[in-house]
């Protein structure tokens, strides 16, 4: 893992659900065990509605989704219509 310990391990987890891998190693500490537990006690899949993809901080943030489109905006997906699985937030 690099010197970000929390983004190598979404980016994992990400990289081994889209490969379809049923498991992954990551180096164990406590922030990855807390990240981990709070991932399999809260879920990973966020589906929205193009029409109620949370807007944080008035609009400023950026909300990435993928969906059946590819992967897009919070803005676009709302002026096309399309609804999808939020990946991330960014403010």
């Amino acid at each position: 893992m690099g010197k970000d310990t929390i983004v190598d391990i979404i980016t994992s987890i990400r990289n081994a659900d889209m490969n379809r891998k049923g498991t992954i190693q990551i180096g164990s500490t406590n922030i990855t065990e807390n990240i981990v537990k709070i991932l399999l006690r809260e879920g990973l899949r966020i589906y929205s509605n193009y029409q109620q993809i949370p807007r944080i901080l008035g609009g400023m943030e950026v909300v990435i989704l993928s969906t059946s489109w590819g992967i897009m905006t919070d803005r676009e997906a709302r002026l096309e219509g399309i609804s999808g699985e939020i990946l991330c937030y960014i403010w």
